[in-house]
């Protein structure tokens, strides 16, 4: 599979002419032909989230206001829901240590039951799922001539699902000489999203990037421990139905 590159009349696979000189010297810029598609994205296998906890984002930002760190509480419960990725402002204050873990687990609880908790999948992180896949698969010759091609728009893309829980796993942590710990990640089960994305049709084909993002899906996966790490199992997806904007 090759990448389309270029616009009618002039295709050649990997190189692109975006400024030809022509007989009297003038310089004739081609402009970026911009267009948009939305795409389905269906996970093949449940979507696991490990975000940073919100006692080291505290600390940090202390840190750098030149404030000492606090010794805030930490637990299982906590972490399982800084890790994931909110999208709503109604996230159960893991900061306050007057609250107890049952406390939290039920608000959380209380938020889903209610739907009124949102999720989300950074974009970015399709962004790099979608060159790397490219790249491994033989779609293009580098990552860095993909990625000048498309933009997943927005911050975030929401997050639907049927069902989430804890999950709890012995890894080893490279900071404390090889210790084992246990790290804690939120896992989503039949989770499903819809991508936004702005391409250069000059550079890439819509049906190009559809097939890049499953080869994406299949080989490289998103977020903790996709598929393409070598612990990795979750996080697989493919492109379900595609609408031109």
């Amino acid at each position: 599979m090759t990448l389309s590159i270029c616009g009618k009349n002039k295709r050649k696979e990997g190189v692109c002419n975006m400024a030809t000189k022509k007989e009297n010297g003038v310089l004739e810029i081609v402009a970026p032909r911009w267009k948009v598609i939305e795409v389905g994205i269906k996970g093949d296998a449940p979507l696991a989230m490990q975000c940073r906890p919100q006692v080291v984002i505290e600390n940090l930002s202390r840190k750098d206001n030149g404030l000492p760190a606090i010794k805030y509480k930490s637990s299982d419960a906590r972490k399982f829901i800084d890790s994931i990725h909110w999208i709503s402002d109604n996230k159960p204050d893991t900061l306050n240590d007057n609250l107890t873990d049952e406390e939290l687990m039920n608000e959380f609880r209380e938020l889903l039951k209610n739907n009124e908790a949102s999720f989300g999948i950074p974009t970015e992180a399709f962004k790099e799922s979608i060159c790397k896949g490219a790249f491994r698969n033989k779609a293009s010759k580098d990552i860095v001539s993909v990625r000048g091609s498309f933009i997943v728009m927005g911050e975030y893309a929401k997050l639907s699902f049927s069902g989430v829980q804890m999950e709890k796993v012995p890894t080893v942590n490279k900071n404390a000489k090889g210790a084992m710990v246990i790290s804690v990640y939120s896992k989503f089960y039949d989770w499903e999203t819809k991508l936004r994305i702005k391409y250069n049709e000059n550079l890439i084909s819509a049906e190009s990037l559809v097939n890049m993002i499953n080869l994406a899906g299949m080989s490289v996966g998103v977020l903790a421990r996709r598929t393409e790490l070598s612990f990795g199992k979750y996080g697989t997806f493919s492109a379900t139905e595609v609408t031109k904007m």
